[in-house]
């Protein structure tokens, strides 16, 4: 559920359930009423049986009288007759005050003077016979409803006749609950709304303080500590993006670690490397200079071994050179559409005359008009590396290396075995890392820099292929790599790109 839902359903909940419980306290006091209302009736005297008498008779009675003092007002000056319809409706509070002048009566002797100053002015007009009038009168907690008639005596005097209903219980009533109503809905209003908004709250701030706490710890350089947060919403989503981030900025660590140990690894191979062909040199220089090597003889094969290792240390300085390149993707490719049956047979013919020693066969199973597209120059690399790894690491009396190349789907697998000394299992997993040597001790009595395999790797993924080793000690190794075939529906295009096609 996103944070965007909850706020929405927040604000509903605290809309009904401020209402609901308001609607739960209405329901209490009109419980409470229905206790106060038999109060009410024994105040007016009325009973479950004498409620319809009370709507009919008691206005029956106030009709009948307005009638009088609207035809016969002066029969109202006979207390008789007032006494008379108060002794019908006094039982219900209800008096009756009759006005002539500013002279104000009562049948029953009630005290005029607290209703004189309460009761509405004259309000007849001079066209009119009668008017009707009604309100609420009193104050101070003590309150009557009222209805009266305004009418002229037959002497010509304003005349007024007012019926008053006590509503002292309905009003303490009122004045009571009211309060309790308003305070009720106040409170469960604050109740509700405070409760919700401080779930809400901790639902939101807590994960939040979890992220500002895991981006401490981050930034104190911790990058094991976990959010642990797991949520359906925008937090969640949040949550997630930081913890990707924290495994990214461990992995980008571990990888700078690693790079940085690869990097001390390779100032102090390239020292090494370095030191020993430089040591040799130097050693039978100052042999020559000693005057070790007297004889033209043993001259000559000192000069030639200062050639050998000045020769290993240029060709080491070279493929240094071309490692970092490709490294920094800094060396251009000239990529052409190459028909690579022609192409391994020069190859092949050109290897077997380096290494007349050794036996190189070769099985080239690809349909003569077979294009990849291809680097000659890099990849002429790429075979100079592998055979000359297959020579140097030779032990056999009987030398041979076997060149296949077949097609499988869209590519041409190429693969070179060799009969040589083989490679542990072990340590075919780094063979294409840098500087790293099967034997530590062999590669450099081999003329072996560590970086030959390595950058045979680099050329094949440049050219969008793939290099696998297998090997077996006293057995042999095989590398095999692939290279993409140009599709033929597809040349056309290439023309366009300008690769030779």
């Amino acid at each position: 559920m996103s944070i965007r839902v909850k706020l929405i359903l927040s604000y509903v909940l605290m809309t009904i359930i401020p209402i609901g419980l308001f609607i739960l306290f209405l329901h209490l006091l009109f419980h409470l009423f229905l206790n106060n209302i038999e109060e009410m009736k024994e105040f007016y005297q009325v009973d479950d049986r004498t409620v319809e008498a009370f709507f009919y008779e008691e206005l029956a009675a106030i009709t009948e009288l307005k009638q009088v003092a609207i035809s016969s007002p002066d029969e109202l000056l006979d207390e008789s007759i007032v006494s008379r319809y108060e002794n019908l409706l006094g039982h219900r509070q209800i008096a009756i005050f009759v006005r002539k002048g500013d002279t104000l009566t009562n049948g029953q002797q009630t005290d005029t003077s607290t209703f004189y100053s309460y009761l509405p002015a004259h309000q007849l007009s001079e066209s009119d016979p009668y008017v009707n009038h009604q309100g609420q009168i009193g104050e101070d907690g003590q309150y009557w409803l009222y209805t009266g008639t305004d009418f002229r005596f037959a002497d010509g005097d304003d005349g007024s006749l007012f019926f008053t209903l006590d509503v002292e219980p309905v009003s303490d009533f009122l004045t009571n609950i009211i309060p309790l109503v308003i305070t009720g809905f106040i409170v469960a209003f604050i109740l509700t709304n405070g409760v919700i908004t401080y779930v809400i709250s901790k639902h939101l701030i807590q994960p939040l303080k979890r992220l500002h706490r895991s981006a401490g710890e981050i930034a104190s350089g911790n990058l094991n500590e976990q959010t642990g947060i797991v949520r359906n919403d925008e937090i969640g989503d949040l949550a997630g993006a930081f913890e990707e981030m924290r495994l990214q900025l461990k992995q980008s660590v571990a990888l700078q670690e690693k790079y940085d140990e690869n990097r001390k690894e390779l100032i102090n191979n390239i020292s090494h490397d370095l030191k020993t062909p430089i040591t040799s040199i130097k050693g039978h220089i100052q042999g020559i200079i000693d005057g070790v090597a007297r004889d033209q003889n043993k001259l000559d094969k000192y000069i030639q071994i200062i050639h050998t290792k000045a020769s290993e240390m240029d060709q080491l300085i070279d493929e240094l050179l071309l490692f970092s390149k490709l490294d920094l993707n800094s060396i251009p490719f000239h990529f052409e559409c190459v028909n690579l049956r022609p192409y391994l047979r020069d190859i092949i013919e050109a290897f077997q005359l380096e290494y007349d020693e050794v036996e190189i066969e070769s099985n080239v199973s690809i349909h003569p008009e077979t294009l990849v597209l291809a680097d000659r120059a890099q990849l002429y690399k790429v075979f100079a590396n592998l055979l000359a790894n297959s020579v140097k690491f030779m032990n056999q009396d009987e030398k041979r290396i076997h060149v296949h190349a077949s097609e499988r789907g869209q590519v041409v697998c190429i693969s070179i075995t060799d009969n040589g000394q083989g490679i542990e299992e072990k340590a075919l997993p780094y063979v294409f890392d840098r500087f790293f040597r099967a034997e530590a001790s062999r590669g450099t009595d081999q003329g072996g820099s560590g970086i030959g395999l390595a950058i045979v790797k680099q050329i094949v993924e440049a050219h969008e292929g793939m290099v696998e080793i297998t090997s077996k000690v006293n057995e042999g190794t095989t590398i095999q790599f692939t290279l993409p075939i140009v599709d033929e529906n597809k040349r056309g295009e290439k023309d366009e790109e300008d690769f030779n096609c």
